[in-house]
């Protein structure tokens, strides 16, 4: 008995996941959706969760690779877009956006959190 547990205990589920909120989004600049943009929410400490918009600058974020969400609390969010994929380093988003963000959210437990980022291009 004592090891039939040993090994259960071996083959037990993954690890297991924190509080997590939906959030969603939409990114524009200069007033058009941004298709295709990398979309990342970075807390002071923890795990960055990441989305890429669609080609009507909606988003929704994943945790990690098989769920979505984000753990709820306050957020630097980069935004970024190559305007090559061959030819890293350049890109269409500001850096104010970016490198230098000045992009903030506060991801809420039990309401909706569904952002709206307007960005210029000057």
């Amino acid at each position: 008995m004592i090891t039939l547990l040993g090994i259960s205990g071996c083959f037990g589920g993954g690890e297991s996941l924190p509080e997590l909120a939906n959030v969603t989004g939409t990114v524009t600049l200069d007033g058009s959706p941004l298709t295709g943009a990398n979309v990342l929410f970075q807390p002071q400490q923890g795990k960055t969760a990441f989305a890429m918009t669609d080609e009507n600058g909606k988003f929704e974020l994943m945790y990690n690779q098989d769920t979505a969400g984000a753990v709820p609390g306050n957020y630097t969010v980069k935004v970024s877009k190559e305007k090559n994929p061959e030819e890293p380093g350049n890109n269409l988003v500001p850096p104010n956006y970016n490198e230098n963000t000045t992009l903030k959210a506060d991801v809420k437990s039990g309401e909706e959190n569904d952002f709206q980022f307007d960005l210029t291009g000057k």
